[in-house]
């Protein structure tokens, strides 16, 4: 699975991305595939499939190490009954960061929701991140959102997952709503890492709970992976000493994970900032995520 690209499959065979049939009145369905490979010294995208709402963009590089890719959404946003599903593929020894332009909206649904699928396999030897921008649920959104992540043996992964309940920045909170998130890393397809989480209902009332967000409206996972992970947990943790919100570090196996709780956006995307500036060693986050 991670020796090379040539295995490519397409998104819609992929056991991850079969779901039940959309109602003809899905607005938008966006399906995207990029690989990338090692060639000499450099990383080319060998790959790049893209359909529906779903495009990407390869800008000149700001680093000289690595490209950068991004992901746009054409249609703006998420409405009731569309869908998302991202192959995203580092072949042996490739260096990449995938970014998104903006972050991504999801609107007030009227029956089933959303749905954002990701699909990452990293090949042996591979440096790559996945830095999405925040994910923003408008009121009464319902989103369900999964990632599988495949890690070969000896790599390096920085990914990222953030959600933003409401539009904090309005003083809006998401009073009614669901969200199913789900997260699974396997390295050498060994299952190291599970976050699962639904809340559903009357999700601000819940969230002011001490237990579940106490008062939080904004939320993130940040994962690293590497041989290095146990060595950035103290410097991890110093950055965030003083959090905009809540924040918690571990690290295990070869793995650090980052919690993040924040009472908006802004301040969620402050303590992100401050712990990607040291899991990425000082380097400039992507030019989107300056704007």
């Amino acid at each position: 699975m991670h020796g090379g690209l040539d295995n490519f499959s397409n998104v819609t065979g992929n056991p991850l991305f079969r779901h039940a049939a959309l109602p003809q009145s899905a607005r938008s369905q966006g399906r995207l595939r990029i690989g990338f490979e090692r060639r000499g010294d450099a990383t080319m995208m060998r790959e790049s499939y893209q359909s529906g709402c779903l495009r990407v963009r390869l800008p000149r590089r700001a680093e000289s190490d690595r490209p950068c890719a991004i992901v746009l959404n054409t249609a703006g946003g998420l409405a009731d009954g569309d869908s998302i599903a991202q192959d995203l593929r580092w072949a042996d020894g490739a260096c990449a960061s995938v970014t998104t332009l903006a972050a991504e909206k999801v609107y007030r649904a009227l029956s089933i929701g959303c749905r954002i699928q990701t699909c990452i396999d990293v090949g042996q030897g591979a440096d790559a991140e996945w830095l999405p921008q925040e994910t923003i649920l408008f009121d009464r959104a319902r989103l369900e959102r999964d990632a599988r992540i495949m890690l070969a043996a000896d790599v390096s992964f920085l990914g990222l997952e953030a959600v933003v309940l409401g539009r904090t920045a309005m003083g809006e909170r998401m009073t009614r709503g669901r969200l199913r998130d789900r997260m699974r890393i396997y390295r050498g397809g060994r299952l190291i890492y599970a976050d699962a989480l639904e809340i559903g209902g009357d999700v601000d009332a819940l969230m002011r709970r001490a237990a579940i967000g106490n008062g939080a409206a904004a939320m993130a996972v940040i994962v690293h992976a590497s041989t290095r992970a146990a060595s950035l947990l103290e410097p991890v943790r110093e950055a965030l000493a003083v959090p905009r919100g809540h924040a918690a570090a571990s690290s295990w196996n070869g793995l650090l994970a980052v919690r993040l709780l924040a009472p908006d956006g802004a301040a969620l995307r402050a303590d992100i900032v401050a712990a990607l500036s040291v899991l990425r060693g000082g380097r400039p986050l992507p030019r989107t995520w300056q704007c």
